[in-house]
């Protein structure tokens, strides 16, 4: 690995996005290195033992759960979820599978929830009000959602519109896992967490992974944001960690670089006494294409040919987390990236530091779009107002003859690569808007036309 080609693209990413720490390490002594700091007002630095979020990471945890439930006979992923959620009632649920679910194809539009399951938390940072003011449909008056039952009894209320019959269509929820964790309590009557504990974590001797910040001690990284509605945004130290108990198996595990590269053994020795062969199989198989090249198994997202070789990854990212996680069982590499502040380049930092480790530069991209030439009518057919009840916004304009997006109140020129394709470039990576019958598919999420 030329170490000093790579560190040179890692710094230069670092300084641009601002982010206080970063943590790269490859298995096997391949690489590792600690960026910026943990603690940038003490000048503590970032370890391979450094406590930080990974976010949605967490799913592929989940998922391990379930595929463990089905080895011992006690569910299966095609059962129905009202087998084990009788009391759910949301139009579209009597349809959805476990399998539905576990690859995001439920039909279950991106929705408020979480930031009520966070509410309690986000009012002791502010931050509450500051989604609302970002313009995340969000009621200060509707109570936190702080039990499965405050969850499913939402879920119920709110008169869901599927996005599309299941198993039609891919878009992410949260939602569908935090379910998933429901059905994990009820079938092995152990508490979520425990069970992962003590099935996962333990077994892998990942004994600095948890769920409940209650346990994060002075080797925790302090979390940084940035109040992008401010006269002069500014990265801030900002000590509350969100947490959300109902959702805890959508997100919330705390970990560490050490700890993940033992989770990574799961993919690269054949479940690692984890999952049968079987079971990882199912993990790791490609199930929907949620863009061209890239697929999604069961939490984790499968690029087939990642400069020949396949690469299983899966992000997460919340208030003061931005985390990447990759296997290439081919290559028998485990690489995991974990960063102190939200909208981080960890892909960006961690497919560098993997693309190094291959002798392929650190800023290539596997997958490459051609340049396209949209014609008036085509950018008349996406240009709009889309969005999503998870508080996304995108304007899609057109300036000069070519398509620009507005994201959080930014103006970024995107790049047309098909018809009803463009991409822009965010955070050090290239990522791709897909426009289809009134719909955007971005940032894994379908959003809708605003007529």
């Amino acid at each position: 690995m030329d170490k000093k080609t790579y560190e040179k693209f890692a710094e230069s990413l670092i300084n641009t996005h601002q982010t206080p720490g970063a943590m790269v390490s490859l298995n096997n002594q391949r690489y590792e290195k600690g960026f910026g700091y943990r603690d940038r007002e003490n000048k503590l630095p970032v370890t391979a033992d450094t406590i930080f979020g990974i976010g949605s990471i967490t799913k592929s945890m989940t998922c391990i759960a379930i595929l463990q439930l089905q080895e011992e006979g006690e569910l299966s992923v095609h059962d129905p979820i009202k087998t084990y959620l009788p009391e759910i009632t949301f139009k579209g649920s009597e349809d959805i599978t476990l399998h539905h679910l576990m690859t995001h194809t439920s039909g279950i539009p991106p929705l408020n929830t979480l930031f009520y399951a966070n509410k309690q938390t986000m009012e002791k940072d502010g931050s509450f009000d500051l989604q609302i003011k970002m313009g995340v449909p969000l009621d200060r008056e509707q109570d936190s959602i702080d039990t499965y039952d405050d969850l499913i009894n939402y879920l119920n209320a709110i008169q869901i519109i599927p996005l599309d019959s299941p198993g039609k269509s891919f878009s992410y929820s949260n939602d569908g896992y935090a379910l998933l964790g429901i059905i994990i309590e009820r079938v092995s009557g152990q508490l979520y967490e425990r069970y992962i504990e003590k099935n996962i974590f333990a077994p892998l001797g990942m004994k600095n992974s948890f769920f409940n910040p209650n346990q994060l001690d002075e080797r925790a990284a302090r979390l940084y944001s940035i109040d992008p509605t401010a006269e002069t945004p500014a990265i801030e130290h900002s000590p509350e960690w969100w947490d959300a108990p109902p959702m805890w198996a959508a997100g919330y595990v705390k970990s560490t670089a050490n700890d993940m590269l033992r989770f990574s053994n799961v993919f690269l020795n054949d479940g690692n006494g984890i999952l049968t062969a079987k079971s990882l199989t199912a993990l790791t198989s490609q199930y929907i294409e949620i863009e061209p090249g890239r697929h999604y198994g069961y939490g984790v997202i499968i690029t087939p040919d990642f400069f020949g070789t396949t690469l299983i990854e899966h992000g997460g990212g919340i208030k003061g987390v931005t985390a990447q996680f990759a296997v290439l069982p081919e290559r028998s590499i485990g690489a995991i990236c974990l960063t102190n502040i939200a909208g981080a380049p960890a892909e960006a930092l961690l497919k560098g530091a993997v693309q190094s480790d291959m002798g392929i530069d650190p800023d290539k991209a596997a997958i490459k779009y051609d340049n396209y030439t949209l014609s008036e009518a085509d950018r008349q057919a996406i240009t709009g107002v889309y969005q999503s009840n998870e508080g996304q916004t995108i304007k899609v304009y057109e300036k000069d003859a070519a398509i620009f997006v507005e994201i959080q109140g930014t103006e970024m020129p995107t790049r047309a690569v098909g018809r009803q394709d463009v991409t822009v470039t965010m955070h050090g990576t290239e990522y791709l808007l897909q426009f289809t019958d009134g719909r955007l598919h971005f940032g894994l999420r379908q959003l809708v036309k605003n007529e």
